[in-house]
């Protein structure tokens, strides 16, 4: 008696049956029939190709759970891990300190661009007038003073407003004369002489020299100080119409040079003051 192996089933059977028995078994199930011959085997194939269909389903339901779960709440399960995406912050991950034990360092702003950055502890760039130092304007015309730099807020000044005006660096010629424009920020400060042209302003003050009739020689040589009088000004320039015979300084000192005689004029806010200098 020897076995043979079913080209069909794989099975190997005894060479007593004309047919495989396995075979005939599954038919019979196939049918609905009751088992006859080699039925416990039979049964028991079945349920181990039912045991690995059982496994096949399971893994399938938990793929699918799974992929669900990453469609739905994928943003909610990588914050709770931990995990940042790319669309956070435009992909921008702040840097780690070596120097902090590996927290995050205070600067969590995104690069940008690869431009230079800004060091707040650098030291601040100085004052700077970009714009001409002297200019002159007509009367009712506007210039521009432009400067850089600074350690804050600009504020600016006109040493005489009745000649020109200044408003965050717009210059405005209110009448001829001469004033200076002044930019300051922090301990800092700039100046631009602007000339303007035109009829003169004239101060309504009555305004007059201490002397108008001085004289100066070997019993009185000492010089004299003119002062001017009968009110506020803003500026004022002296000049002698003759120097050989006598000189005046910026505040009005008299100092006698030769002999003869010259008028020292003082011209103040518009005003035009004189005094005869008689020198022996």
């Amino acid at each position: 008696m020897a076995n043979r192996v079913c080209p069909t089933c794989g099975e190997e059977y005894s060479d007593t049956y004309k047919r495989c028995p396995f075979c005939e078994e599954t038919q019979a199930l196939e049918k609905g029939r009751n088992l006859h011959r080699g039925g416990k085997r039979s049964v028991k194939r079945q349920r181990k190709n039912g045991g690995a269909l059982g496994v096949m389903m399971l893994l399938s339901v938990v793929i699918i759970c799974g992929v669900l779960a990453c469609v739905f709440f994928g943003d909610e399960i990588a914050s709770f891990m931990g995990i940042r995406t790319g669309d956070d912050d435009g992909g921008y991950v702040p840097p780690i300190s070596a120097n902090d034990g590996g927290g995050q360092v205070d600067d969590t702003t995104p690069p940008d661009g690869g431009g230079e950055q800004t060091d707040p502890l650098a030291d601040p760039t100085p004052l700077k007038l970009e714009s001409p130092a002297e200019f002159t304007i007509s009367a009712g015309e506007t210039g521009r003073i432009t400067v850089t730099g600074g350690t804050g807020e600009i504020s600016w000044t006109s040493s005489n407003p009745e000649i020109a005006t200044v408003e965050d660096g717009s210059v405005t010629g209110v009448a001829g004369g001469t004033a200076t424009i002044t930019a300051t920020s922090g301990e800092e400060s700039v100046s631009c002489t602007v000339k303007v042209s035109g009829d003169p302003w004239v101060s309504g003050a009555s305004l007059k020299l201490s002397k108008t009739d001085i004289t100066i020689n070997d019993a009185y040589p000492n010089p004299v100080t003119l002062k001017i009088e009968g009110g506020e000004y803003t500026s004022a320039s002296w000049s002698s119409e003759n120097t050989n015979v006598a000189t005046v300084s910026s505040s009005g000192v008299v100092t006698r040079v030769g002999k003869g005689t010259t008028n020292v004029i003082c011209v103040v806010d518009g005003q035009t003051l004189s005094c005869i200098v008689r020198c022996g």
